[in-house]
């Protein structure tokens, strides 16, 4: 039985010394954690009444919705930001051709950043478009906190009817993509 234990003791001082490698604990400073977070930022359904106009009154060619944006008020957000993706999504039913434009705004309305325009084409039931945008060449970025959208008809001469069944449904997102090392 001694010489079992001592066998047993042989075994186990081999296997504990052959099995181990030198631990590298600098590793864990190239770590990093890299959440995302994805919020709604606007969306409306406007209809062919939103473009008439009453007698007397010029013809109603462009709209404008403006909305606040909450998420850059915390600090560990804004500090940590690394990219934003905006996806926006269009129903146009109408038969009638727009332009949308998408404008970051700070506190004081001043324009942070534009982003691309949208050319929405007639009876177009499926645009989508994604624009993503890299904190490290946009870093002013991190101060917009509303976002106008501004919708105009791309032919204004001729105005819409406000007996037209069609409508424009719009709906947006942002992703926010953060990278903070441990």
């Amino acid at each position: 039985m001694k010489s079992l234990n001592k066998l047993c003791v042989i075994m186990c001082t081999l296997l504990f010394f052959c099995c181990s490698q030198s631990l590298d604990f600098d590793q864990i400073e190239d770590y990093a954690i890299k959440p995302s977070i994805t919020s709604s930022l606007t969306f409306f359904t406007i209809d062919a009444t939103s473009f008439a106009s009453a007698f007397g009154v010029p013809i109603i060619t462009e709209i404008s919705e403006t909305s606040d944006f909450k998420l850059f008020e915390n600090n560990f957000v804004k500090n940590n930001l690394v990219q934003l993706d905006f996806d926006i999504q269009v129903v146009n039913k109408f038969n009638r051709d727009f332009t949308m434009k998408i404008l970051l705004l700070d506190e004081d309305d001043n324009l942070i950043y534009q982003l691309k325009d949208l050319n929405i084409t007639a009876n177009n039931l499926d645009f989508k478009q994604r624009e993503e945008i890299v904190v490290a060449t946009n870093s002013n970025v991190i101060n917009f906190t509303r976002i106008e959208i501004t919708l105009s008809l791309d032919d204004k001469t001729t105005p819409i009817n406000a007996s037209d069944i069609g409508e424009i449904e719009f709906k947006s997102a942002a992703t926010i993509h953060l990278e903070k090392p441990l």
